[in-house]
């Protein structure tokens, strides 16, 4: 996880210095500026349209600046922020001059039009300048050039760009403080006050007409400049908010924040990189040592708590990146998510993979539709359970080495687990060399018993393919038995909160364990319960067995013989199906030596069927001897009473 935090760190810091977004970073700050009293002691005399159509088009006869400036004697600092690089009528010109001089408080423009760059630093090279004349008669000269940044937004003033004259804004302020601005930096940001026409006005042609008293503009600093649009002297800045700001207010802005001292200046680079270093540690500190549902809450928290530390910043005068920091948590964050993604992705497959060894893919899937399928608990279901057992197990082990047997068994239980799970059943448990499995549950599986039944035949034939190698490699073989049974049983998580197994529970699981055990006394193969037959019996054929009363059962249950399990069965098998049960007739109404006689008959079939003895057959030949000789009871229902599982 310390990786992801690294990565992001590097991956910002490349593209901080780099200056990617740092336009973006610009206008994001430009949010911060505004919501400030703009000072009383600045005033602007506005070349506005109504001046324009009172006083005849622009430029104006310099006489009217010369009126002008008779109106404004009481003010301490006047600044002009027009033009005047074009000589006039000399009449006129002298009449302006000659009104700067006797006000011996005015200080008009130059401007520079080429600049050199040289690093970091620009001079100013070509410059407009006014006529001697009028220079002569004025306070000082100022250049009026700002830095219009490459958004197009106008933020600062550059205070360096000339060895001879100084900045208009800086030289309004070192003449109305009689002291001298002593410069932090040469881009010097301008701390706007608020939207355009945030300062007092007064129209040009009020003024010069007298209807504004004199003293309106006592001991105060005066900017006079064009506000209509039509003369084109404006800016777009951070309060602009889409209309733009005349270049004599943006003067004026500038002239409030060196008063007030509201100085902004950008963080320095290494604390913006120690910030996203810090914070994208900080993002896996809190993945950590929080809960999942907590996380994200804390991240988001840090995330808005980061954007109103930068606004108290910016009202201190720090202007704090805004990008780059709360890029450091986003990034941060989805790393940790995308990590976090792809590692429970890689162990999510690993246990998968491990879980389709025992369960069906169909069924793995249901389960992670619905996750909550997984707590602790269970719910009532029919089933079709699965028991199946190795005959003379104990007997085979004692003839292989442990590596050997191991070997075996594993081979077998994984060649009879895939065809379970090829019929969608889910395997419960392992028990030594015995299978548990059943089918109905968690996934709803209308065919279940079927299901059961098919795998029941498929692991008969594959064991027969499996003998035939084991014959081969001198490795011994065995027969299995195995036990169906439907009905209901308690399915779900069993165990502790910590540790639990998906199984099944109930009497119906505890018959198809001991129909599994009753192939031993009926030499049978695959012996099924009733509930399972009447459910299967279109499709496979059975024969009746017995009518038992199994151990820990009261109530006698009919057992059936699964006949689909005999490969070749259709040829032989039917008849012997109908020959037992005549016998089974026989026997239950007590003719033991007619009995006998339809038993034997399926002992001969059997024969010249697969060449094999009839277990069941044999099993009650032996009971029609003993019942001959010691007869049953004359309340003799029928019913074999098994004394062990």
């Amino acid at each position: 996880m310390i990786g992801v935090s690294i990565a992001s760190f590097l991956i910002l810091s490349l593209m901080y210095s780099f200056g990617f977004f740092s336009n973006v970073e610009m206008k994001l700050t430009d949010n911060l500026y505004g919501g400030k009293v703009p000072l009383n002691n600045i005033v602007i005399v506005a070349i506005d349209d109504e001046s324009i159509q009172e006083l005849g088009r622009w430029p104006f006869n310099r006489k009217y600046f010369a009126e002008l400036v008779k109106h404004l004697h009481s003010a301490k600092v006047v600044g002009i922020d027009v033009a005047f690089f074009e000589p006039s009528t000399e009449a006129a010109d002298e009449e302006m001059a000659a009104a700067f001089r006797e006000a011996g408080n005015v200080v008009i423009p130059v401007e520079y039009v080429t600049f050199e760059r040289n690093g970091n630093s620009i001079t100013g090279k070509d410059l407009l300048v006014p006529p001697e004349n009028i220079r002569g008669a004025v306070a000082d000269v100022a250049y009026v050039n700002v830095i219009t940044d490459s958004d197009g937004i106008t933020r600062a003033l550059n205070l360096n760009i000339s060895q001879e004259y100084e900045n208009f804004a800086v030289k309004l302020y070192e003449r109305y403080w009689r002291k001298k601005f002593h410069k932090q930096t040469s881009r010097f940001l301008i701390n706007f006050v608020g939207p355009p026409g945030s300062f007092k006005r007064y129209s040009f042609a009020d003024v010069v007409d007298g209807k504004i008293k004199d003293s309106d503009f006592d001991d105060k600093i005066v900017l006079i400049g064009a506000t209509s649009p039509d003369l084109h002297d404006d800016y777009f800045v951070p309060t602009s908010d889409g209309k733009a700001m005349p270049g004599v207010e943006l003067h004026a802005n500038a002239i409030q924040t060196m008063i007030t001292k509201d100085f902004l200046q950008k963080e320095p680079s290494w604390a913006v990189l120690l910030k996203i270093f810090l914070f994208s540690i900080l993002v896996v500190i809190v993945f950590y040592f929080s809960p999942v549902w907590l996380a994200p809450i804390l991240n988001l928290l840090a995330l808005i708590g980061y954007l109103f530390f930068a606004i108290s910043l910016f009202d201190k005068g720090i202007i704090a990146n805004i990008i780059y920091v709360p890029a450091s948590i986003i990034l941060s964050y989805i790393g940790i998510v995308l990590y976090f993604y792809l590692t429970e992705k890689k162990e999510r497959a690993i246990v998968l993979g491990a879980f389709e060894k025992y369960v069906s893919p169909k069924i793995i899937q249901r389960i992670m539709d619905d996750p909550s399928s997984l707590n602790l608990g269970g719910e009532k279901r029919i089933i079709t359970i699965f028991f199946s057992d190795i005959r003379g197990f104990t007997s085979i082990s004692e003839k292989l080495s442990p590596e050997k047997l191991v070997n075996l068994l594993n081979e077998y239980l994984s060649e009879m687990t895939q065809i379970i799970l090829k019929h969608d059943g889910v395997v419960d448990k392992y028990m030594g060399d015995a299978i548990m499995a059943f089918w109905n549950a968690p996934m709803d599986q209308r065919d279940h018993a079927l299901r059961a039944a098919r795998a029941s035949f498929d692991m008969e034939l594959r064991l027969k393919e499996l003998q035939k190698k084991w014959r081969k490699d001198n490795i011994p073989s065995f027969d299995i038995g195995i036990g169906l049974n439907t009905g209901p049983a308690v399915v779900g998580n069993m165990g502790s909160y910590n540790r639990f197994d998906y199984t099944a529970m109930g009497d119906t699981v505890n018959l198809g364990s001991r129909l599994e055990g009753l192939n031993k006394q009926y030499g049978s193969r695959i012996l099924i319960a009733e509930s399972t037959k009447k459910l299967i019996e279109k499709e496979f054929l059975t024969r009746k067995i017995d009518k038992v009363a199994v151990k820990g059962k009261k109530e006698p249950v009919t057992i059936y013989e699964l006949a689909g399990s005999f490969e070749g069965s259709e040829d032989w098998y039917k008849p012997i199906c109908d020959k037992f049960e005549e016998g089974l007739d026989l026997y239950f109404k007590k003719e033991w030596d007619k009995a006998i006689v339809c038993f034997k008959e399926c002992l001969e079939i059997r024969k010249h069927g697969d060449g094999k003895v009839d277990g069941p057959s044999s099993t009650f030949i032996e009971r029609c001897k003993i019942f001959k000789k010691t007869p049953p009871p004359k309340d003799w229902d029928g019913v074999w009473i098994m004394k062990t599982k």
